[in-house]
């Protein structure tokens, strides 16, 4: 009988041992340590606005978004090392960003911001941004497109042809072209007509109901400062905006990482004590309008 009970104190002492050491490894769900995200562009001759502060969320509980955005953090922005912004927290569609109060100041070219995020927990996030020099256009679209019946038997010149100009420091460009009414294009022509817009089919879309083809921006990249614009960029017809953006290196590096895939590389941050980016640009843009080809 004391053999028995001395392997059932044994046995009791070895599992009170196991959960001990198991309690251990891990921390309870309370104790989640949450990361933070920085999303900011500044864009030459633009206020500062739109700077988003947000995180993380414990996995064991129920995603809600609206929990996931830092409303009570001070952000600053430092310009030149010397001037200091203090920027306010403003509701939006986003759920709330950050921004300069009156949008009185705009972003100068050539020129250093460095951005300071002070956490309600006493976490800092950092980063800093050289804004590049104005970016022109050389040609210009033209305001008004004809789609051709044949992509294939371009008729010269190529009225998608583009140019802008070489921006200091800048090895590469992104383009950006925008449809800004899916609905609407008979009220834009002269006389206007009650002809509605339409989304523009292609032979070699295999799934048409693929949600990216919903997106009404789409974006691409150049290594130069020319370039054809193919048809196949756009996806309606009607009232679009063509643009061209002079990204510094912290703007290009999160595009790219955006552009190629859905996971998070560090190597392509550009901020200090959290995940995200801190960068700027300078862009042109023009509004066209894009007639149907039939």
């Amino acid at each position: 009988m004391s053999t028995t009970m001395k392997y059932i104190a044994l046995f009791f002492c070895a599992a009170c041992t196991m959960i001990g050491l198991s309690s251990c490894e891990d921390p309870v769900a309370f104790d989640y340590i949450p990361e933070y995200a920085v999303e900011a562009y500044l864009l030459v001759d633009e206020p500062i606005k739109e700077i988003m502060i947000t995180k993380s969320q414990p996995v064991a509980d129920s995603f809600v978004y609206e929990n996931s955005i830092v409303k009570n953090a001070k952000v600053s922005i430092i310009r030149n090392q010397k001037d200091t912004l203090n920027l306010e927290f403003v509701d939006s569609e986003r759920g709330g960003e950050y921004r300069y109060p009156n949008g009185q100041e705009l972003v100068e070219p050539s020129t250093r911001y460095d951005l300071l995020v002070q956490l309600p927990d006493g976490k800092r996030i950092t980063g800093t941004t050289f804004t590049p020099d104005r970016v022109k256009w050389v040609t210009p679209p033209r305001s008004v497109l004809q789609y051709p019946t044949d992509t294939l038997n371009l008729f010269a010149p190529d009225s998608l042809s583009i140019s802008w100009t070489q921006v200091k420091g800048i090895p590469e460009y992104l383009i950006v072209i925008s449809s800004l009414d899916t609905l609407g294009y008979g009220q834009y022509l002269n006389p206007p007509t009650a002809d509605s817009n339409r989304k523009i089919f292609r032979f070699f879309r295999r799934d048409p109901d693929n949600p990216r083809l919903r997106n009404m921006t789409l974006y691409g990249f150049f290594q130069g400062t020319k370039a054809p614009v193919v048809w196949t960029a756009f996806r309606w017809y009607g009232k679009h905006k063509l643009g061209i953006v002079a990204p510094d290196q912290n703007f290009l590096k999160w595009f790219k990482a955006g552009w190629g895939g859905n996971q998070y590389d560090y190597r392509l941050a550009s901020v200090t004590g959290g995940l995200g980016v801190f960068g700027s640009g300078s862009y042109v843009e023009q509004e066209i309008f894009l007639l149907k080809n039939q």
